[in-house]
């Protein structure tokens, strides 16, 4: 077990926030350059393949945008070696940490809540019970992700859109008003609802073979508990989490673990985050990820910056060309 100390070691209430997003899977060829030359990708790159058993970024460049696994993996690399830069680089000493989605998972991890050990182990032994689940449900189930959508709009389409059955279902997963929202439900209903949406001026652009943070996956959840999260070590939070559940900052790790299999059931939205910003007067919000939409949703609540490996890439460039002229090259 890897006890090494969390590096979230901001003051708790100091009104900075490091914020990571949900996983919206991105190509290897977005983001080649940042895992092969970053140091800090490479070293969170190099601990995740030695855990895996198998190197990450190989299996990265070859994976299929279903392979849960390795773009979990992935994401949590790429996100925690771009906190790594935030913090050893830049100074940040962040007070909160936030998750929404799958970036709780993240956050947990940052924040001390889980080892690497065991953050690998829970990404492989989910991986396996969400495809036994989802492999042998009656009917195949998916999560369409979309733009350019208001939630009136979606919610009055969601309603039309099935009959509440097993057999034919929709349930609002994420909504994250005017930016992006997230409908789980049986395929046939969401390819209606994905041709309704292009009807009306709306943007789909990536569907999910799972469902998520909907009460149809209660039996999931359940297992999930009892078959994975049960053999994990839930440490304390060095600085608190924020919920995407209630908004709520927790630092007892038994209560984050029960936040994140709630998290399976209940829909993301985007009110409860901005709700909680303000109730733990965050006044800066550094977002994190590969790909990133809620830099709209913040700016609103706080000063809101983006860490991306694109601008991570910018800096240590702009600083190698400044040390270059420093030395008369």
């Amino acid at each position: 077990m890897n006890n090494a100390p969390s590096r979230a070691s901001g003051t708790p209430g100091n009104g900075q926030a490091l914020f990571f997003p949900g996983l919206v899977p991105s190509r290897y060829s977005a983001i080649a350059d940042y895992v092969t030359n970053d140091p800090f990708a490479r070293r969170r790159f190099a601990e995740f393949s030695e855990l895996l058993g198998y190197p990450l970024v190989e299996a990265y460049r070859e994976a299929e945008i279903y392979d849960w696994e390795i773009y979990e993996a992935g994401h949590i690399a790429i996100c925690l070696a771009l906190a790594d830069f935030a913090v050893e680089r830049q100074g940040l000493q962040p007070g909160t940490v936030i998750g929404q989605s799958f970036g709780s998972f993240v956050a947990a991890m940052f924040s001390g809540v889980l080892s690497s050990e065991d953050m690998v182990l829970l990404v492989k032994e989910s991986t396996r019970v969400e495809l036994d689940y989802f492999e042998n449900l009656p009917r195949p189930v998916g999560c369409l992700f979309l733009y350019r959508t208001t939630s009136e709009q979606l919610a009055r389409l969601v309603r039309e859109g099935a009959d509440g059955t097993d057999d034919s279902w929709l349930e609002v997963s994420i909504d994250m008003d005017t930016t992006v929202h997230a409908v789980s439900g049986t395929l046939p209903e969401l390819q209606r609802l994905e041709n309704q949406v292009k009807e009306s001026g709306g943007f789909p652009f990536y569907t999910m073979n799972r469902a998520e943070h909907c009460s149809r996956v209660a039996e999931l959840c359940r297992r999930l508990d009892t078959e994975v999260y049960e053999k994990m070590e839930w440490r304390d939070a060095a600085v608190p989490m924020m919920s995407d559940v209630d908004g709520k900052l927790r630092w007892d790790g038994t209560e984050i673990r029960e936040d994140l299999l709630n998290g399976w059931v209940t829909p993301v939205r985007w009110n409860t985050i901005t709700d909680g910003l303000r109730s733990a007067n965050i006044e800066r919000v550094h977002i994190l990820g590969p790909r990133n939409f809620f830099s709209r949703i913040t700016d609103k609540y706080a000063i809101t910056s983006v860490i991306s490996p694109k601008a991570v890439m910018q800096f240590n460039s702009d600083n190698s060309h400044e040390a270059h002229g420093a030395n008369g090259e």
